[in-house]
C-alpha cells in the first residue's frame, strides 16, 4: 500500500486542524504550492494515483495519528471531503473518478 507522503505532508502543513488556517488561508497555501510547476506535477501525479487506489482507507487519510484533517463520517464522507479541499483545486473542471 502506497503512503501518498506528499498528500500527507499537504494534510499536515496546511489542512490539519492543528494548524488552524482559516479556509481562504488554506486555499492560499495550496495555490501557493501548485505555483510551484515540479510541485503541482508531483500533486497532480499522487492525487491521480490516490484515487485509482482501491485499497486507500479515506478516513485514515483524514484522521490519523499524525494529525486530523476533518473527522468524517464514513469513507464516502471522506473521499468527498478530500475531492473538496484537494482535487476541485488541482484539476478544476475534472470529475474526480
Amino acid at each position: 500500500m502506497q503512503n501518498y507522503p506528499i498528500i500527507r505532508n499537504l494534510f499536515i502543513s496546511i489542512f490539519s486542524v492543528d494548524v488552524g488556517l482559516e479556509q481562504s488561508e488554506e486555499t492560499a497555501a495550496l495555490e501557493r504550492v501548485l505555483s510551484d510547476p515540479i510541485q503541482r506535477m508531483e500533486v497532480e501525479v499522487e492525487l491521480r494515483q490516490l484515487f485509482q487506489d482501491s485499497c486507500i482507507s479515506w478516513l485514515e487519510l483524514l484522521d490519523n495519528s499524525e494529525y486530523v484533517v476533518y473527522p468524517a463520517d464514513d469513507e464516502m464522507d471522506a473521499k468527498e471531503h478530500i475531492i473538496d479541499i484537494l482535487w476541485k483545486k488541482v484539476f478544476p473542471g475534472e470529475s474526480a473518478p
